[in-house]
């Protein structure tokens, strides 16, 4: 004890104690406070963006260590980062942005078979006129349209006949189907059509197509499908798309 005692070992023992005081706070501010008051969380790199309804990849996420205080509700943890690739963004996420279980579009389009749901084909030879920003996932109406062009669903649902017994257009028309989801939008070439990627960003990156729209595909129902083809191959219908 009459060691401790010495005026050396005091000055001592006190230097090493503000060495480690200073070495604690040191490793602190730069190793341990980051680590304590963060989280590594999935992130948009920087100079990407990720479109609505584009699917989200692996070069255009990252992780990063962001403040607790700026995490956003449900944000994807660092650790969760392979179960989001391939899933499609149900928003446009900019660069740099914390990306969040909000934001994905994790609704799985798949037939209910104990309805007798299938996916059934709409080919461009049935198709009289579509939005060319029609995208995989979105939900349309289907109305149909005559031999001549003319629109033949009233707003009871019946056909109306004008002097020369040719079908008459109504401005009040009905839709033959309704909530039609829809499962693939393809070209000519079968491929999907999906919004273009442009380095001018737009308001509605749909009106920037890969390609042409030629061929749908839809969930039916057994009895819908057949009602919509004895339409096109009895009467010669043409389907009139909208959403």
């Amino acid at each position: 004890m009459k060691f401790l005692n010495r005026p050396s070992v005091k000055i001592t023992l006190g230097l090493m104690t503000a060495l480690c005081t200073i070495a604690f706070i040191f490793v602190y501010d730069m190793f341990l406070r980051d680590r304590i008051d963060s989280v590594e969380v999935v992130v948009v790199k920087a100079n990407e963006e990720i479109q609505k309804s584009e699917k989200i990849t692996a070069d255009k996420i990252t992780t990063e260590r962001r403040p607790k205080e700026t995490l956003i509700s449900n944000v994807v943890l660092a650790k969760d980062i392979n179960s989001i690739i391939g899933i499609d963004s149900s928003q446009l996420i900019d660069g740099n942005s914390m990306i969040s279980g909000n934001m994905l579009d994790v609704e799985e389009i798949v037939p209910n078979k104990e309805e007798g749901e299938a996916i059934r084909p709409i080919t461009k030879d049935m198709i009289y006129a579509q939005p060319g920003s029609l995208r995989r996932k979105d939900t349309v109406d289907i109305y149909l349209v005559s031999k001549d062009g003319s629109n033949s669903m009233q707003e009871d649902g019946s056909s109306s006949k004008n002097s020369k017994g040719s079908e008459k257009a109504s401005t009040s028309a009905m839709p033959f189907l309704e909530d039609v989801k829809v499962v693939y939008v393809k070209d000519s070439g079968n491929k999907e059509v999906v919004s273009a990627t442009t380095e001018e960003t737009t308001e509605d990156q749909r009106l920037n197509a890969t390609s042409t729209i030629s061929d749908l595909e839809v969930i039916l129902n057994d009895e819908d499908f057949t009602m919509l083809m004895d339409q096109v191959l009895g009467n010669e219908a043409k389907l009139y798309i909208t959403y």
